[in-house]
């Protein structure tokens, strides 16, 4: 296409190249006065008007060129991992830099600003190279390249990768270590901990207490179930802590009763009080168990006193002074009450011998075990 200047001379603008780099800006600029030589030869005389005018362009497309290579002139400081490089170049994005650097850039490895961005005078282009990095989890090993600066970071960039190996973290719950602020570096290694909380109700037993009332009227020896106790029950709710599926620590968390326990109640007796077959009570003042003999046909006893065999009244036994004191009412379990009134040299200890009225009922009554209770003390 064909333009006109000021003074109607025409020339072809299409021609006019503006290049990128320094040395294509250098060659077109060279091409380009070389046109506007052929050009200007064929729209102008060979005069000296003519070499004015093609000296006067000649300059000026220098000066163009020599302007737009210092503009694309940059100083730049590119830091590798921290250690910093201070450099001179005309490229014009990140990406290009690099090239021109000889880097080269893996997958996982990070740039500040971005490939795509353009460069600018003593901008600083960032670069850092990913390292190796260990995650263990509950016997899974996953080692993966990362450039992050801590290992919370790194968790979360890598939470992709690490779910496919079945590793999956919860940093508000789960368990980290060394701590999620730490900085990566070589030769880390970072142990995962899998953390649950889980709630378990189980049913249990409460058990029954035992009152016992006391009762006068009742023999120490007594004691009896007045009314039966029922176990309650109630439920309980743990919260369990499992760490890599191991439980580490069970606490209550609630408690609730679903029936409550009746108590059992037990009627002990207090008092020295004899039930005697024929369910009479007998107050007593000591209880003795002891060998029980018979013996008859005596007219007079240590005493003094005649012994008597009286079925509704006071019969007569022998006994041990030392044992039962002589002038003690007596009640002897299976013979009735008697007056210890008598002794005799094979009576010692808790022995006693019981007065019958022939022979005939001393060997039907033999030799037993008896309960003997001291009813009264002599005087009392």
């Amino acid at each position: 296409m064909l333009h006109y200047n000021a003074r109607g001379y025409k020339f072809d603008k299409s021609r006019i190249i503006i290049y990128n780099s320094k040395d294509t800006l250098a060659k077109g600029g060279k091409l380009m006065i070389e046109k506007l030589k052929e050009f200007t030869m064929k729209s102008f005389s060979n005069g000296p008007k003519a070499k004015i005018l093609i000296g006067a362009i000649t300059m000026l497309i220098v000066v163009v060129v020599a302007v737009t290579i210092m503009s694309m002139r940059n100083t730049l400081i590119i830091s590798i991992d921290g250690k910093e490089e201070t450099f001179v170049t005309y490229k014009g994005t990140v990406k290009d830099v690099l090239q021109e650097k000889g880097i080269q850039l893996s997958e996982k490895d990070k740039v500040q600003p971005s490939l795509e961005s353009k460069v600018s005078e003593k901008e600083t282009i960032k670069l850092k190279t990913a390292i190796p990095v260990e995650v263990k989890a509950n016997g899974v090993k996953v080692q993966v390249q990362t450039a992050e600066d801590t290992i919370e970071d790194m968790l979360n960039a890598e939470k992709n990768t690490l779910k496919e190996q079945g590793i999956e973290f919860d940093k508000d719950v789960d368990e980290v270590s060394p701590s999620l602020d730490s900085k990566l570096g070589e030769d880390v290694s970072v142990q995962l901990v899998k953390v649950e909380t889980k709630n378990l109700v189980e049913k249990e037993t409460i058990n029954f207490d035992t009152i016992v009332e006391k009762d006068e009227n009742l023999d120490s020896s007594v004691q009896k179930v007045k009314s039966d106790g029922v176990n309650g029950e109630k439920e309980i709710t743990y919260e369990i802590i499992y760490k890599d599926g191991v439980e580490i620590s069970r606490n209550i968390k609630s408690t609730k009763t679903i029936l409550e326990p009746k108590n059992e109640i037990v009627v002990k007796g207090t008092g020295q009080v004899y039930a005697s077959r024929g369910g009479e009570s007998i107050t007593y003042k000591k209880k003795l168990d002891c060998e029980a003999t018979a013996y008859s046909n005596h007219s007079i006893t240590a005493t003094g006193r005649t012994p008597v065999r009286n079925q509704g009244g006071l019969s007569t036994i022998a006994v041990d002074p030392r044992v039962i004191p002589l002038g003690s009412k007596v009640y002897v379990e299976g013979y009735g009450y008697a007056i210890a009134a008598d002794t005799g040299g094979a009576i010692k200890g808790n022995k006693i011998d019981i007065y019958l009225n022939s022979s005939n009922e001393c060997n039907n009554w033999g030799r037993r075990s008896v309960n003997v209770l001291i009813v009264a003390y002599p005087g009392q």
